[in-house]
């Protein structure tokens, strides 16, 4: 069975009004929508996967099936699928923002997104990442070039690895 192609602009051109109502620069407005767009694709697949029957040409019976149950099983799935916690992080700061927009629509009293919270192994486990993460975008934000950011995070790594070699042995 194919995929049908999907199609939200009834849920996505007045979110993008909205986006353009809040001064955002592009490239925000760009993430926004990217990370919406990727969670009503997810949206409509889970609903297909478990039989619910939503009509997803209409923005407010979109906006009445996103449960925080819904959006809890997102970042499971999200969690399940080794997406960065940078990126788990982002997509939960932009299902807020449609929040706020389902709340000045009046699809929602309260903003559901804001009760998610990431509770996860990976913010212990994935500590040095996030710091790899970090040093990589302070050093784009410095002018860095790709290749002297990718020396940079190679030379770490390799240096994080002996080290835990090196305590493995005592």
């Amino acid at each position: 069975m194919a995929i049908p192609t999907l199609n939200f602009n009834k849920i996505i051109q007045p979110f993008k009004l909205y986006l353009d109502s809040k001064k955002l620069s592009s490239s925000s407005k760009r993430n926004y929508l990217a990370d919406i767009n990727h969670f009503l694709n997810w949206f409509f697949l889970y609903s297909q996967s478990h039989h619910h029957k939503i009509n997803f040409n209409d923005p407010y019976k979109i906006s009445q099936n996103i449960t925080e149950k819904i959006l809890e099983k997102y970042f499971h799935f999200l969690e399940e699928n080794n997406v960065s916690l940078a990126t788990i992080k982002r997509r939960l700061s932009s299902l807020r923002l449609l929040g706020k927009f389902f709340i000045s629509q009046r699809w929602w009293q309260e903003n559901k997104a804001k009760k998610i919270t990431i509770v996860s192994e990976k913010k212990e486990t994935d500590f040095p990442q996030q710091i790899l993460e970090r040093f990589a975008k302070s050093l784009k934000d410095e002018g860095k070039s790709q290749s002297t950011i990718r020396n940079y995070l190679t030379d770490i790594r390799g240096y994080l690895e002996w080290q835990l070699n090196r305590a493995r042995k005592y």
